[in-house]
């Protein structure tokens, strides 16, 4: 009995949990305000704004350069 509750006391504190990104997201003239939430997928880390004039978008990304128009982060909803 000792053994299992090692065991698991060992696989609760050597496991991973895997947590995803939640980003903000749009596509220019879908939603003005921009704050759609959308868990993204595990490999995408980033939360990319690109802004041109009066036209945002707003999407998950795996990679991000931030530039004039475009800014990363990586917070929930940012």
């Amino acid at each position: 009995m000792k053994v299992l509750c090692i065991t698991l006391l060992l696989l609760l504190v050597c496991s991973t949990q895997v947590l995803t990104l939640t980003c903000n997201t749009c596509t220019s003239g879908a939603d003005i305000q921009c704050k759609t939430p959308v868990e993204c997928e595990p490999t995408e880390v980033y939360c990319k704004t690109v802004m041109d004039g009066d036209q945002m978008d707003r999407t998950c990304e795996q990679f991000c350069d931030p530039d004039d128009f475009t800014t990363c982060c990586q917070e929930d909803e940012c």
